[in-house]
């Protein structure tokens, strides 16, 4: 058999050119699928959410033990919250219970800036232990102040018996869709409230809402119509 007559085939530049494509269909398939920025968000959220559910036991064990919240401490001794008391806090500001103000002894008058989450005198939970100090460097307390959507929020309804609530605003799309996801308004002024999406005048806003950015908005004007962007524990 004379070899030099055989000829050596491989794959055409045809061929070559639909396998490539073939590889560029499926890889954008599997990428729409996974969505990794979507499956990031989500860990981030469950991170999120295991952490306001550690402080939420940690208000429980503070006042298992002292009978009474941290932001009872705050203001003049006749004018110092109650147990009654409605209550909205940021994680970073004086009456969380993770940073501490120093001089400052009144809600009303310190500001998130004066509540230092760097501050050699710790908050109320972790000074008591209910918090490791290290959970002062999450992120919902070192990258809060300007990014209010980073932080958690305390939640506490006006009466004795008031239910207690810490909230955060979830990141994934998943997590914000109200059809499969309980998501609540927290309204400011002096007795915050705490309503179900789809409840009176509670409604989800849209992904693209800047109220999703900034809760604090629909906080401070009270806007329930577009304030249901948080998830709460319990």
């Amino acid at each position: 058999m004379n070899y030099s007559l055989l000829k050596k085939r491989g794959f055409t530049l045809v061929e070559l050119l639909i396998v490539i494509a073939l590889i560029a269909i499926l890889s954008v398939a599997v990428l729409a699928t996974i969505n990794p920025i979507e499956q990031s968000n989500k860990a981030k959220d469950s991170t999120v959410q295991n952490d306001a559910a550690e402080v939420m036991n940690s208000y429980e064990r503070y006042y298992a033990n002292a009978q009474k919240y941290p932001w009872m401490m705050y203001g003049a001794v006749d004018a110092k919250p109650s147990v009654e008391d409605a209550m909205l806090l940021r994680s970073d500001e004086l009456g969380f219970g993770i940073c501490e103000a120093g001089a400052y002894t009144s809600l009303a008058t310190v500001t998130a800036s004066e509540c230092l989450t760097t501050s050699a005198s710790p908050g109320e939970l972790i000074k008591s232990d209910e918090l490791k100090t290290a959970f002062v460097g999450k992120d919902e307390f070192r990258t809060v102040a300007g990014n209010d959507e980073n932080g958690l929020w305390l939640y506490k309804q006006a009466g004795s018996g008031g239910g207690i609530y810490v909230c955060y605003v979830p990141k994934a799309k998943s997590n914000r869709n109200t059809a499969t996801n309980q998501l609540y308004c927290l309204t400011g002024g002096v007795t915050p409230g705490r309503t179900a999406v789809g409840s009176g005048s509670c409604t989800a806003p849209s992904t693209t809402d800047t109220k999703w950015a900034d809760p604090t908005t629909a906080i401070a004007d009270g806007d329930a119509a577009e304030a249901g962007i948080f998830k709460c524990v319990p």
